[in-house]
Parts: structure tokens; C-alpha cells; sequence
């Protein structure tokens, strides 16, 4: 086997977040043996945006984020895309707003809850 089918290249820099190989092990073609992630760039996804609340945010609405695990922490943020597509959460029907930082901390990590407050 030639020495370049043995390497991956990633389509853009970043940090690898998570690796899902082992030294030494087969991998299939097309399988995910990494996720690659830019760290200077957050979004945040609400998963509980309930309908009645949905009239007063759209995109360029401007929050405040705030972190169960950075009391410390608050960040002011944009709506940047609200999904068009609602989904059901114990009965209630609730959107996924999307949300960016206007400033990134270096303590925040993936998968951190994070509360955003409409101003």
C-alpha cells in the first residue's frame, strides 16, 4: 500500500475534537474517524423555543448568554437563523434558534449548557 492512501487530510484547519480510531485498526471507506472543529467560531442552538415565543425573536435579535458552568460568564449574542421546522418536546411544539457569540471565551467547550435570554 502506498504511504499517501495511509493519510487523512481534513478540509479545513481546526483542532480534532474527537478521534475514533485506534492505532493500527481497518478503517471503511466514507467511515467518520474524527471530528474536526474550529474553536474560534461558536454557535449556540436553543431546543426549546416554544411557538408562543417564536413572534418576538428572528434573526438579528439580540440575546445574552449565560453558563451553568461559568457563572461568571456572560456573553451578549445575534440570532442568526431560526429553522422553519418545528419539533415536539413533551407536547409542547419548539424551534431551534441559532445563535452566535459577538465575543468567544476560551473556557467554553462543546455541549456546555448555555441560557440565552431575549433583550
Amino acid at each position: 500500500m502506498a504511504l499517501a492512501d495511509t493519510e487523512l487530510r481534513a478540509p479545513f484547519a481546526g483542532t480534532i475534537a474527537e478521534l475514533n480510531i485506534n492505532v493500527g485498526e481497518q478503517v471503511s471507506p466514507g467511515a467518520a474517524v474524527a471530528t474536526l472543529a474550529d474553536l474560534g467560531a461558536w454557535q449556540i442552538e436553543t431546543s426549546d423555543l416554544k411557538e408562543l415565543d417564536i413572534a418576538r425573536v428572528q434573526p438579528g435579535t439580540r440575546v445574552q448568554l449565560t453558563f451553568d458552568a461559568l457563572p461568571d460568564l456572560a456573553l451578549d449574542g445575534t440570532v442568526t437563523l431560526i429553522r422553519p421546522r418545528g419539533g415536539d418536546n413533551r407536547g409542547d411544539v419548539v424551534y431551534t434558534a441559532v445563535i452566535e457569540p459577538l465575543e468567544n471565551d476560551p473556557r467554553l467547550l462543546w455541549n456546555m449548557t448555555a441560557v440565552v435570554t431575549v433583550n
